[in-house]
């Protein structure tokens, strides 16, 4: 081959491979250079998928607040020491004597995490109606007509808060918020009404009025139509309400349940009285008891929890599988056990630098990673195939599906972006994969703090910088 020629090539090779860098570099210059950017601190990653090296960086070791990013960390490490097949158990047992028709005893609830249970989001024979039927319906088999006793959750907590000790207190009492239990029951959210009588304020579900303490605190400045918020700690029922004064009553509300437990005991009767039998709720101290009736509910798949995790953002479900894995990797379920299982499992993969974990959901502001670690997970996590494309089912799907349904619809970005966003205040991240157009995988990561924009804002910026990325020529 003449030596000048090949010079040549080479050259132009080496023009191509950094104007595709400088393009990058230009459109991350640009997203800096916005004045929503101004004072924030912002991060870029992006690792090419097929060795996992690094090809572009800026900040990227720079410790973040990651939000809901954080939610990739423990998907990826339940995925990979769970299963995608593995399920969650609920034990319903009846345990007690039965005289004729009549069972004297108590309906014993065990709960291990299930996160879905009775609410229906991941089918409806996990709804709470089709639940209760199915429950009643063994009842009838074993000759049972009529009910007198009471319920009990084993185990009424797990080890720890229901929620993340360094969870701010205006989340707390919000659904995207909820304390998490071993015994979960329709996301552990109701639909309320806030209304007020010459009691007072007070909460109520099915015209029954809630024992739920309410404090409001009323702004006389604020206009009509703004937003009103419930906080609350949970195992606490007093509700502090806040908005404008002149807030027209009643409003329908969202709230998270400050007790499971308790709560499934007052309406688990109601719902099988409901159904056609008689259920008069009596505490039960006599010793002598004998099981009746056993039945184990089983959870969607793990795959199918984790798809809600990401592409939803849901909070509940992400602690809920971090407890999990405290019990099956751990001794104990609890925050602490799920947290050392991950970490374990981090050190194994030799991903760095290890993250600060203190949650499994992002809301805690505690919680440190940078970016160039995200696209080290997700980069190893996509070498095979296979993992690859299953991850790839639980992931919101840019301008299609979950979180992204809204953003990245440019044609070259339209399908070809899976990521997962993050939002808190002043927070703004999105991490995942880009396919271009080559058929080439890179995982990118891009985080915000301090970012005062809104979530389109942020999202129109990182498009311009991934349609960058998806235009570089390596």
């Amino acid at each position: 081959m003449n030596f000048g020629f090949a010079l040549t090539c080479f050259l132009v090779l080496v023009q191509v491979h950094l104007s595709g860098q400088s393009a990058l570099q230009k459109a991350t210059d640009a997203v800096i250079a916005n004045p929503l950017s101004k004072g924030a601190t912002m991060a870029f990653s992006a690792r090419k998928v097929s060795d996992n090296t690094s090809l572009f960086g800026w900040n990227a070791d720079q410790w973040m607040i990651p939000a809901s990013n954080q939610k990739l960390i423990t998907t990826a490490a339940a995925r990979a020491l769970l299963g995608p097949d593995h399920r969650i158990p609920t034990i319903f047992r009846a345990e007690g004597m039965l005289i004729d028709s009549l069972f004297l005893g108590r309906l014993i609830i065990e709960g291990h995490g299930d996160p879905s249970l009775a609410s229906g989001r991941t089918g409806r024979a996990y709804s709470e109606d089709a639940l209760i039927q199915r429950w009643v319906q063994g009842l009838r088999q074993r000759g049972i007509r009529e009910i007198q006793g009471e319920i009990v959750v084993l185990p009424r907590d797990y080890p720890g808060s229901p929620v993340g000790l360094t969870w701010e207190w205006g989340d707390l009492g919000g659904c995207f918020a909820p304390g998490v239990w071993p015994l979960n029951w329709d996301e552990n959210c109701v639909r309320t009404q806030l209304n007020r009588d010459t009691a007072g304020l007070h909460f109520t579900m099915d015209s029954t009025r809630l024992p739920w303490p309410v404090v409001a605190s009323w702004e006389p400045r604020r206009q009509r139509g703004e937003p009103d918020f419930i906080t609350g700690a949970p195992q606490s029922t007093t509700r502090w309400v806040s908005g404008p004064a002149n807030v027209t009553l009643p409003i329908a509300v969202r709230a998270a349940v400050p007790d499971v437990p308790d709560f499934v005991k007052a309406r688990i009767p109601v719902l099988i009285r409901q159904a056609g039998i008689p259920f008069r709720v009596v505490p039960i101290t006599y010793p002598h008891t004998q099981s009746i009736w056993r039945d184990t509910a089983w959870s969607a798949p793990l795959l199918q929890l984790i798809s809600l995790i990401n592409t939803e953002s849901h909070n509940l479900y992400a602690e809920a599988i971090l407890r999990r894995l405290g019990e099956v990797q751990g001794t104990v379920p609890s925050v602490g056990q799920g947290i050392w299982a991950i970490k374990k499992w981090l050190d194994s993969i030799a991903v760095t630098p290890r993250p600060y974990i203190h949650d499994a959901c992002g809301l805690s502001r505690q919680n440190a990673l940078t970016a160039g670690f995200l696209t080290q997970l997700l980069g190893h996590y996509a070498q095979d195939s296979t993992r690859r494309e299953m991850f790839l089912q639980t992931l919101a799907i840019g301008g299609q599906t979950g979180t992204l349904s809204g953003h990245f619809r440019d044609k070259r970005l339209k399908g070809r972006v899976f990521g997962k966003t993050g939002t808190l205040t002043r927070v703004r991240t999105v991490s995942g994969y880009l396919k271009r157009q080559d058929g080439e995988w890179i995982a990118f990561s891009i985080l915000a703090n301090q970012f005062t924009g809104t979530t389109p804002e942020f999202m129109a910026l990182a498009q311009q910088w991934l349609i960058s990325l998806a235009l570089t020529t390596e």
